[in-house]
């Protein structure tokens, strides 16, 4: 996949160490990425722009999954009937993301507890993009068979996905197949995604530039890895690295890559590079071309594409804080 973006002149402006609030009036950097969804295989596609923040403040009380500030009333800033996503942007759980469905006057009702989270940490809120407005009719190579048209995997755990495509015809609409080839049925709503996920586009017909725009992540994101192959987006637009990531300090490394967790970054047509991080003298990053040799030193740091799948290898499920990069942190 090809990617491009048109984020330079921010970038450019915290190089210099002016801010664009200096020039913006404050407003949050924002501006658009052009990913190419490659003809006749499978894309890695990131949801590196976010929606815009609709909510914030920080918690007036936490018990369990409910969270609850009395400073906001989330039946106002939060569409009925829409999946919203809080992050967490202080305190030890900062970084974490989940979405939600459920909320009241002025609580919040998320789908599990967060480790760590506690009364004063600060918090945004947005809605979550959803399928149909990502992928606009048009976007994609729609048919009336699925075996013919574009289709979508939506990530529903590590390895397993649910998978659109759009039906023209009579009648049109987004449909689902298990397999490649059936229809399992028509979508009868909107489909959220979650920003930390990664998707996988499945292009039947020609090459397409999908275009992203929204509000630029200037912080890290924390991702549950659970055993198997977990794909996640990479949130930063541009300057994202392997080396600056911080993976290296939360995935589990190891002196052999057999039983280190793999960092599987896209290399053309349904190819991989595969990088594990060796913990022990001398540690760094190294690679490996079946998941059990080691193939050598990464001497030379890697941009990093806007999704990848990482492997993980041990049955218990584990946190990595995903960095921006530190020039960011004038955006």
């Amino acid at each position: 996949m090809k990617y491009r973006f048109a984020l330079n002149t921010l970038v450019a402006l915290a190089l210099t160490g002016i801010s664009p609030a200096q020039t913006t009036a404050r407003t949050k950097p924002v501006g658009f990425t052009t990913q190419t969804l490659a003809a006749n295989r499978q894309n890695l596609v990131g949801i590196n722009l976010m929606t815009p923040v609709i909510a914030s403040g920080s918690f007036t009380a936490v018990s369990g999954t409910t969270f609850s500030d009395t400073n906001t009333d989330f039946t106002q800033a939060i569409t009925a009937g829409k999946t919203a996503v809080l992050e967490i942007t202080s305190g030890t759980a900062s970084g974490t993301v989940q979405d939600f469905v459920s909320w009241s006057s002025n609580s919040i009702t998320l789908p599990a507890a967060i480790s760590g989270a506690a009364i004063g940490d600060t918090y945004k809120i947005r809605l979550a993009p959803t399928l149909q407005e990502i992928f606009p009719v048009g976007t994609l190579t729609g048919s009336s068979s699925a075996s013919t048209a574009d289709q979508v995997w939506i990530p529903t755990g590590a390895g397993t996905y649910t998978r659109y495509w759009y039906k023209t015809g009579n009648p049109a609409g987004w449909r689902t197949t298990s397999n490649g080839t059936n229809d399992t049925g028509a979508v009868t709503g909107d489909v959220s995604l979650l920003y930390i996920d990664g998707i996988v586009v499945e292009k039947k017909g020609a090459a397409k530039d999908l275009v992203l725009s929204g509000e630029v992540k200037t912080t890290g994101s924390n991702v549950l890895l659970t055993q198997g192959q977990n794909l996640i987006s990479i949130i930063p637009p541009t300057n994202a690295t392997l080396f600056t990531s911080g993976l290296q300090g939360d995935i589990a490394g190891s002196g052999s890559a057999s039983t280190a967790d793999i960092v599987w970054v896209p290399n053309g047509a349904n190819s991989y590079i595969k990088y594990w991080y060796k913990s022990t003298s001398p540690a760094g990053w190294r690679t490996t071309s079946t998941g059990t040799n080691n193939t050598g030193a990464v001497a030379k740091d890697i941009s990093l594409p806007p999704s990848v799948f990482i492997q993980r290898r041990s049955a218990t499920p584990k946190v990595v804080s995903m960095d921006v990069p530190a020039v960011y942190s004038s955006l």
